[in-house]
């Protein structure tokens, strides 16, 4: 872990921090929290008043923009929900995931945190309902193509994103956790049961369940610009958890009820390796039972630290490129079969190289 990093981890977990550094580490600690989407958590836990006023003057506008930008879009998605909920002509219930619940919830972590779309989730069986409300709100689908139309109806676990006509945000429509095809596929009232109504019609996740969303999510995520993001989420979130009921083991009961429980063991190993987060009886010996000594998750785990630990991207080695190649297969086969991926790969490819083509034709 290289020191830029450690110094951010030190901003991450709240510890006492060397304010005064030279400019260009610094500019080396912006370029990294942009990079990794916590350049507005940063600016949060950063008291100008301990910084030396002549570095100030230069790192000022990187972190007042940023809080700016991420105040701004909190707005955004609050006002936009809030539309939702008051023109919802079916009474569709629909349940906040991740950075949306965080932000209603008024946990901690929503400061600072960059919110580009909103997540909701609805049953399998209002899907074309909600499909319609959203319409209804000035939302439209913004995919155009017939085959990535029938992938994500017939294979994820969303439709393809809508976006606000007038206020241009996104929405993922989600009627599940996990992809259709996944092993792993659950029945999406198990959350709902648990969950609670904060207005009518719109849910919020018990905690357990928060976390458990965030920990697969990060775990079948393909791209990894926000890996440690997501890691920090789910270091509060435990914390916080741990706080109010002494210890983990509602949640890893929870996280077997929805047959999830290696992805929760594996967020307890990760933030033990990179947060140092300490694991109790109930949780080594939880991870113990779930992973064993399993030597792919040996090698997975590898990936997943050296991805967590990167630096600036023009600093990755062979084995960041290496370890981002060989997680993006693997979270490819976490949403579906080897057949399956194998035939949307080609049609992929065939389609990719056949834009690439037209768009040289034109430019003839």
């Amino acid at each position: 872990m290289n020191s830029t990093l450690l110094w951010l981890m030190s901003f991450l977990k709240g510890e006492d921090v060397t304010i005064e550094r030279s400019l260009t580490e610094w500019f080396s600690l912006i370029a990294l929290c942009r990079q990794l989407g916590l350049l507005a958590v940063l600016a949060d836990k950063v008291d100008s008043s301990n910084v030396c006023p002549m570095v100030w003057k230069r790192i000022s506008t990187h972190l007042t923009s940023a809080k700016l930008q991420v105040i701004n879009q909190q707005k955004s998605v609050k006002w936009h929900i809030e539309k939702l909920v008051a023109n919802n002509p079916d009474e569709i219930q629909f349940l906040a995931l991740k950075g949306t619940a965080y932000l209603f919830a008024g946990k901690s972590i929503a400061v600072g945190r960059t919110m580009s779309d909103v997540d909701i989730l609805v049953s399998k069986s209002s899907l074309d309902n909600a499909e319609f409300w959203l319409f209804l709100n000035g939302y439209a689908s913004i995919n155009n193509d017939d085959y990535d139309d029938f992938y994500y109806r017939q294979w994820m676990h969303e439709l393809p994103p809508f976006v606000n006509t007038t206020g241009g945000l996104t929405v993922d429509l989600h009627h599940n956790l996990l992809p259709i095809t996944s092993k792993r596929f659950i029945e999406p009232q198990l959350l709902f049961d648990e969950a609670s109504e904060i207005e009518p019609n719109f849910f919020m996740p018990c905690d357990a369940d928060l976390i458990i969303h965030s920990a697969v999510h990060l775990l079948q995520d393909s791209v990894f610009n926000r890996t440690l993001r997501d890691l920090n989420d789910l270091y509060h979130l435990i914390e916080a958890l741990v706080q109010r009921n002494k210890n983990t083991a509602k949640l890893i009961e929870r996280a077997k009820t929805l047959r999830l429980e290696k992805d929760l063991a594996k967020v307890f190993t990760l933030l033990q390796c990179v947060f140092q987060r300490k694991l109790s009886t109930i949780e080594s010996d939880f991870v113990t039972q779930c992973l064993g000594e399993s030597l792919v998750w040996r090698l997975e785990k590898y990936c997943y630290i050296t991805m967590l630990q990167q630096p600036i991207l023009v600093e990755w080695t062979v084995k960041h490129h290496l370890s981002s190649w060989i997680l993006f297969v693997k979270s490819h086969l976490i949403k579906m079969p080897l057949s399956l991926l194998i035939k949307h790969s080609f049609v992929k490819t065939i389609k990719n190289i056949k834009s690439v083509w037209e768009s040289d034709e034109i430019q003839k």
